[in-house]
């Protein structure tokens, strides 16, 4: 009954989201409110097959489609997902179809970690990219979010050293605003490990999964999620999960309210032992207890399909 409470109260804070879950055994359609519009001024850069339209929409007509890593002058963005952009004539893209980082694609010197990424991906259908951030743009946005399908992705760059990437299924009848702020606390442990935690605006209840990045290149890190149960809100350890090099250290989940993360930096390589059972993770998904064999199933295939690779190198 708790739980159910929670996930109504949740639905309609996330203002237009249809809520669809078999706990619930109904469901209410609740129209979005419009999205807002906020002027800006900014270079950034295209990703592949960027495709730019006259108006803020699927079904306005298809001006150009742009090459990758070309930049153009961004000159606003609607809160559902929209940039504004001036390429001679004024035109709007998705917010995942450029990037403020510039250099995307793969390095002309391979690497064996390039090339172990591409044989993980391919052998359990994964899409691997590869994202390098040139010598005079960073990411600006300490948060990212872009709708995309049933999707929003929730970027979080924590500081220079690591940094999360959420994606979330979510009922996608309307585009609509949802609230993902959050505020962020660091502390060092006893032992000089760093806990942060992440304790969102509102209280909400997100699906999705979770990927954890190292920018700083050179050792490793032991990083721990722990993830708020439903019922009692009391943070539950998952698994612990290894960077090696600015790999990733992929951490998958189902739902999620706030959370906290320990990193603590080791001072080897990763064990046999460890690459093993980060090469077991990989390939599946971990769900929570009280999650039905159906809702898995369902939502399994769809994360598999949208999962992405990418390293940060500064």
């Amino acid at each position: 009954m708790k739980r159910n409470m929670f996930r109504k109260f949740a639905a309609a804070l996330l203002l237009g989201v249809t809520v669809l879950t078999a706990a619930l055994g109904n469901h209410t359609d609740v129209l979005a409110k419009g999205p807002t519009y906020s002027a800006k001024e900014d270079v950034y850069y295209t990703k592949a097959n960027c495709i730019v339209y006259a108006e803020p929409t699927y079904t306005s007509i298809v001006l150009t489609t742009l090459d990758a890593n070309l930049p153009v002058r961004v000159i606003g963005e609607y809160s559902n997902g929209w940039y504004r952009i001036n390429i001679g004539v004024i035109g709007y893209v998705k917010w995942d179809s450029v990037t403020t980082a510039g250099a995307i694609g793969l390095p002309q010197k391979a690497s064996k970690q390039i090339a172990d990424a591409q044989r993980i991906a391919s052998e359990i259908g994964y899409e691997f990219v590869y994202l390098t951030l040139n010598d005079e743009k960073i990411i600006k946005k300490d948060i990212y979010n872009s709708y995309v399908g049933q999707k929003v992705m929730l970027y979080v760059k924590i500081d220079d050293e690591v940094g999360v990437s959420f994606k979330m299924l979510y009922e996608d009848k309307i585009k609509s605003d949802i609230n993902l702020k959050f505020t962020k606390t660091a502390t060092v442990g006893a032992l000089g490990d760093r806990i942060v935690e992440l304790a969102f605006d509102e209280d909400m209840e997100l699906m999705g999964q979770i990927a954890i990045f190292q920018f700083k290149e050179g050792y490793d890190k032991a990083i721990t999620i722990n993830t708020t149960d439903l019922d009692s809100y009391d943070y539950v350890e998952m698994n612990t999960y290894y960077t090696e090099f600015s790999e990733f250290a992929y951490a998958p989940v189902t739902q999620i309210a706030n959370m906290k993360i320990i990193d603590a930096e080791i001072p080897n390589s990763l064990t046999e032992k460890q690459r093993a059972r980060m090469t077991d993770l990989q390939r599946g998904i971990k769900y929570q207890s009280y999650d039905n064999k159906e809702y898995r199933s369902s939502i399994h295939s769809r994360l598999r399909k949208d999962t992405e690779y990418v390293d940060y190198n500064y």
